[in-house]
């Protein structure tokens, strides 16, 4: 057991899942969150010109990019911050679908 963790050695698949795959999410979604934060600025500015507070800034972006390039922070923000909003219609629309009660209802005692 020892020498197989001194020994541990990244193969392609674990780099895949680890890496390269929440790194495309990040990219993904961070992609999709800045570009509908940035269409909902440009109503917000257009409806309320003397307080309107931007949304996304230059910092903002900056760290997006940090986070998705950085290996164990895309992790991370995979799983906690992009995904739940990218899959969030996936998981709304599975559960409409399968919107069945575990216990059912009562039966009346006039239905019996």
């Amino acid at each position: 057991m020892i020498d197989w963790i001194l020994n541990f050695q990244f193969s392609s698949l674990l780099g895949l899942l680890l890496y390269w795959l929440p790194l495309s999410l990040c990219a993904y979604g961070y992609t999709l969150r800045t570009w509908i934060n940035y269409r909902t600025d440009i109503k917000r500015r257009n409806n309320y010109a003397k307080g309107y507070v931007p949304t996304d800034t230059l910092g903002s972006l900056i760290g997006r990019a940090l986070v998705t390039v950085l290996p164990i922070a895309n992790l991370w923000a995979a799983v906690f911050s992009v995904a739940p909003d990218v899959f969030g219609r996936f998981f709304k629309w599975v559960n409409r679908l399968f919107n069945q009660p575990l216990v059912p209802k009562r039966r009346n005692a006039e239905d019996q």
